[in-house]
């Protein structure tokens, strides 16, 4: 079984993490070792990783900082890339990922970052095998986000009415890469509904030699 890059994305609230905690058992029950599985995400623990959250976490006006974001996104990836994602998948591991340059892509773009630039400063990268979007209302992911008791302090992007723009760019993905492997999920739907769906996408893929 060769290694195999798949991305989660979507809206805060959609419930990435969750999905890719019952994809993990899905494919454990599969067969396949824990060991084999590479759960990550981005932005990462790194140092340039960090530098993103501690800015996600001031209460700045998101688009003054929109070439520094992109600039610390970029950095990061690259980083994640080089020590965990390449090396994992030349090891033949299936790698889970909340989030990779498609997050960039929508937040950059609405912040008013040209597309060319963006797709110049991603030249080279990784594409992944697969591609979730997990899609849901805007109204539905904030209740989601105010019913979490882990989230202590609400990053400066989970605004209604930005949210709604970033939603759409979400959608949009599809145009923007239209060689890449992007699925829409209906996120809005239950946890082992949704569950079924990807599996039942991500499993034939994983097949694939």
């Amino acid at each position: 079984m060769s290694g195999k890059f798949i991305v989660f994305e979507g809206i805060d609230g959609s419930g990435k993490g969750t999905i890719i905690s019952e994809i993990r058992k899905f494919l454990v029950e599969k067969g396949i070792f824990e060991n084999q599985i590479l759960i990550t995400a981005e932005p990462t623990n790194g140092f340039y990783g960090k530098k993103v959250r501690e800015l996600l976490n001031t209460h700045v006006n998101p688009d003054v900082n929109a070439q520094q974001f992109l600039n610390l996104y970029v950095a990061d990836r690259e980083e994640h890339l080089g020590k965990e994602i390449i090396p994992a998948l030349k090891k033949g591991k299936i790698i889970l990922c909340d989030r990779y340059k498609y997050s960039t892509f929508v937040y950059q773009l609405i912040q008013g970052i040209e597309l060319e630039k963006i797709i110049e400063l991603h030249n080279g990268m990784a594409v992944p095998d697969l591609i979730f979007v997990l899609d849901l209302p805007v109204d539905v992911a904030l209740q989601r986000i105010d019913s979490d008791s882990k989230r202590s302090v609400k990053e400066v992007f989970e605004k209604k009415e930005f949210l709604e723009k970033v939603r759409q760019e979400f959608l949009s993905l599809k145009e923007i890469f239209p060689e890449e492997n992007i699925r829409i999920v209906d996120a809005s739907k239950k946890i082992d509904e949704v569950t079924e769906e990807i599996v039942n996408i991500l499993w034939k893929k994983i097949k694939e030699l």
